[in-house]
C-alpha cells in the first residue's frame, strides 16, 4: 500500500519530497455527521455488506490497522502525546495521508480566562514539537501565547471559511509543509469548513482539545 510505503520511509527518518501536496489540495470531510462526502480515513470503500468486494475491503482495513511492531507503536504514541493527540487520531492521519502531523492551527473566537490558561499550557507543551499558528479576532493581547513560539494572526470571528483557508495555506507554504501535515483546533463550523477546504489532516474542537 502507498500509505504503508510512505510511513515506512518516514519512520526511518526519510523525507518524502514527492509525497507533498501539489497545488491546492482537494476538500475533505472532517465532520463525521456530514454524510454527503467521504471524510478523513475514507478511501472510497464499499458500504457494509456481505459481498466479496466488501470482504476484501474489510480485510485491507484490518491489515492497515494491524498492530505495528512495539518500537513503531511507541514512537507514534510519543509523537501523538507531544501534540496533545491520542494514538488513534495521529495514526489515522499517518495511514490516510502518509505524513506525520507537524503543525497546528488554532482558530479561536476569544480567549477568556480558562481558555487562555489552557491555551498557554498546551502551547508550552507543543510549541517546540511543531509549527504553530494562532488566529484570533483583533485586538488581542500579544502575550496570549505566554511566550511560547507561535505565529499570531488577526482573524475576525465572522471571517468566511475561504479567508481562513487561504491564511492557513500561506502559513503551511511558509513552513514548507503539505496541508495534510497540519491539524486545526477550532470553535465553530466555519473553522471546520476552512480545515476541509485547506486539506488539513485533522480537525479538533477547542473544547475537547484545550479543556478536555
Amino acid at each position: 500500500m502507498n500509505a504503508a510505503l510512505a510511513e515506512a520511509r518516514q519512520d526511518e527518518g526519510h523525507q518524502d519530497e514527492g509525497g507533498r501536496d501539489g497545488g491546492r489540495p482537494p476538500p475533505v470531510r472532517l465532520d463525521p455527521t456530514d454524510r454527503e462526502r467521504p471524510g478523513l480515513g475514507h478511501n472510497g470503500g464499499p458500504p457494509l455488506s456481505l459481498t466479496w468486494e466488501a470482504w476484501l475491503w474489510r480485510r485491507a482495513h484490518a491489515a492497515a490497522w494491524k498492530t505495528p511492531p512495539r518500537d513503531v507503536a511507541l514512537r507514534r504514541l510519543r509523537r501523538a502525546a507531544r501534540l496533545g493527540l491520542d494514538y488513534k487520531d495521529y495514526t489515522a492521519v499517518l495511514l490516510d495521508r502518509g505524513v506525520h502531523l507537524s503543525a497546528v492551527v488554532f482558530a479561536l473566537d476569544a480567549v477568556p480566562g480558562p481558555t487562555r490558561r489552557a491555551l498557554r499550557e498546551r502551547l508550552a507543551t507543543i510549541a517546540g514539537q511543531c509549527r504553530v499558528l494562532v488566529c484570533l479576532p483583533a485586538p488581542f493581547d500579544p502575550d496570549v501565547t505566554g511566550g511560547a513560539t507561535a505565529d499570531l494572526m488577526a482573524m475576525p470571528a465572522d471571517a468566511p471559511p475561504e479567508r481562513l483557508a487561504l491564511a492557513v495555506e500561506r502559513f503551511m507554504r511558509g513552513c514548507n509543509l503539505p496541508p495534510s501535515a497540519a491539524f486545526m483546533v477550532g470553535t465553530q463550523g466555519s473553522h471546520l469548513r476552512a480545515a476541509e477546504e485547506s486539506g488539513l489532516g485533522l480537525f479538533k474542537w477547542a473544547r475537547d482539545y484545550l479543556i478536555g
